[in-house]
């Protein structure tokens, strides 16, 4: 039986040519089938789109409405056995807000619970009545100075010098929580010298209700506007706490706890005897600085 090599030739290429076209109608299919599918989510996508657009009104920003007075006193807590130091607008440390700013130094560094027994006011910022938003300001200054504090750190709180030893994470976490003492005095004496962006110590020359130290004075490179620092008292429960600033700038006026005049007013009782002891008030203070608490 002899074999027809032609046959075979073109048999193999019937096959061939079948599954070539097998293939491309398959790929075809594909492709038709897909873009239906587009037109398909297009149409859908297009239907549930509106047909105009819609203009959204912008959303109006609602100022903060702070109670009177809040802002004209800050309250410096301080803890007497590790030396942590927090910041408050009130009289009554609050543990969630004072915990808030105790940073995470190392382990049992932090801690988990305020003990109230454990801190008291070592000073207390006293503002102009009036001036609460100078208070707010000089408040956000002192926390972004204590964030640099507990954050730029130098050298010395790697390496000690006495020994030239590398100290240890949880010395180095101690040395920072003893150091946030001495750091917010001297932040406190900087910022209240009308240091730090947008510091709102510098009042105008010759504002109404606002005493300004005449002596101090800063212009404005742009506009020209001459300002002044603002007067304000510190209260310290220990007035040597001061000296941990190098220097102290000629607006701020120190005094003692001891040396001011708690008022109370419903102790007073009515008729002619309410009356004096209303003039010895006033008479007492005229002699003496107030700390309203």
């Amino acid at each position: 039986m002899s074999l027809n090599p032609l046959r075979s030739i073109t048999e193999q290429l019937g096959r061939l040519s079948v599954s070539i076209s097998r293939v491309a109608s398959a790929r075809q299919a594909s492709t038709f089938s897909t873009g239906k599918n587009k037109t398909a989510r297009a149409t859908k996508t297009t239907r549930l789109s509106p047909t105009t657009p819609t203009n959204k009104e912008p959303k109006k920003v609602v100022p903060v409405q702070f109670e009177p007075g809040h802002g004209e006193k800050i309250w410096i807590f301080t803890n007497f056995i590790n030396g942590l130091t927090v910041y408050s607008h009130n009289p009554v440390l609050k543990a969630n807000r004072a915990l808030r700013q105790i940073p995470f130094n190392g382990k049992k560094l932090k801690p988990s619970k305020l003990r109230k027994d454990y801190w008291r006011p070592m000073a207390m910022i006293q503002f102009p009545e009036g001036q609460g938003h100078i208070g707010r300001s000089v408040y956000h200054i002192m926390r972004e100075f204590r964030m640099r504090h507990d954050l730029g750190w130098d050298d010395s709180m790697i390496h000690d010098k006495e020994s030239r030893r590398t100290l240890t994470r949880h010395e180095r976490g101690q040395r920072l929580n003893g150091m946030q003492k001495p750091n917010a005095i001297a932040d406190v004496a900087a910022v209240l010298s009308g240091l730090g962006k947008g510091n709102k110590m510098w009042q105008p020359a010759g504002t109404e209700g606002v005493e300004t130290v005449a002596e101090i004075t800063k212009a404005d490179e742009k506009t020209g506007e001459v300002t002044n620092l603002l007067k304000t008292q510190v209260w310290w429960m220990d007035p040597l706490d001061k000296n941990y600033a190098q220097s102290w700038s000629k607006n701020v006026s120190h005094f003692a706890f001891k040396e001011g005049v708690f008022q109370q007013v419903d102790s007073l009782s009515g008729g002619q005897d309410a009356a004096s002891q209303d003039a010895e008030a006033v008479q007492q203070a005229d002699r003496t600085p107030q700390v309203v608490v």
